[in-house]
């Protein structure tokens, strides 16, 4: 199932999922199945007559997460580093995200903004990798906060709480007349400005692989039900010596 698809049946599946309560992180835990050598369940194949068999075969992963391979090219390393990455946000983790982000953009961009920033009157001198998480984290809440006031008939207020419940990766599709490395060069144009040096070549040699990535996130809302959150989104993936990073 293409992307495009897995939206549709993403949002229709939605709609339909309500939980009477939210349950504790622990006892969702608690209830997987087992784990594989590989950090993962078993690939999980939804019944013909359920809600979820539309949106294909999945893994749980520790954290109850349900990992979804687009293609052969995703595998459940790509998916974790994935999940990692936005189990940052969800908890406010900035050690966490540091972690999950390639060394050498995680030093030149906090470089960046703190020489930026305090050439600027008015503006936090010390702004940094972890002030632009700050407000990654807060840009993501807010968003979630907005739609589900809209979507609300209640008058209440929301806190944009959230759990992570789906991730779905494939390798990006590229338009007409883009190539892998072109995309790639152009995902990291504003990074060579920033960091005034040729930086996909930088990475590119560092790096055993860059992988361009396609992928949406969807989390259960204190509504109860599942929103996206991220949507057909692209991201490059660096692998290097068996592991996986994010760049921003």
């Amino acid at each position: 199932m293409n992307l495009k698809n897995t939206l549709a049946a993403i949002s229709a599946l939605a709609l339909a999922i309500c939980c009477v309560s939210c349950e504790k992180k622990e006892e969702v835990v608690a209830s997987l199945p087992e784990m594989t050598e590989k950090g993962v369940s078993a690939l999980i194949s939804p019944a013909a007559d359920s809600e979820e068999y539309s949106l294909g075969e999945y893994y749980f992963s520790p954290n109850g997460t349900k990992l979804y391979c687009g293609d052969e090219t995703i595998s459940t390393d790509i998916l974790l580093a994935l999940e990692k990455y936005f189990l940052s946000f969800q908890n406010n983790d900035f050690e966490s995200y540091k972690a999950s982000i390639y060394t050498s953009y995680a030093e030149r961009y906090d470089k960046y903004l703190r020489e930026v920033y305090s050439k600027n009157e008015g503006v936090d001198s010390d702004y940094s990798l972890k002030n632009s998480f700050e407000l990654r984290y807060k840009n993501l809440r807010d968003n979630l906060i907005n739609t589900l006031t809209y979507e609300s008939t209640e008058d209440k207020e929301f806190s944009g709480d959230y759990t992570i419940t789906r991730i779905r990766a494939e390798h990006t599709i590229y338009e007409e007349g883009v190539t892998e490395e072109s995309f790639v060069k152009s995902f990291f144009e504003s990074y060579d400005e920033i960091f005034d040096t040729d930086y996909s070549k930088e990475v590119s040699a560092d790096v055993d692989k860059l992988m361009p990535i396609t992928f949406f996130v969807m989390a259960k809302a204190e509504d109860g039900t599942e929103h996206k959150i991220v949507s057909e989104a692209n991201i490059i993936l660096a692998e290097k010596d068996g592991k996986y990073y994010t760049f921003g």
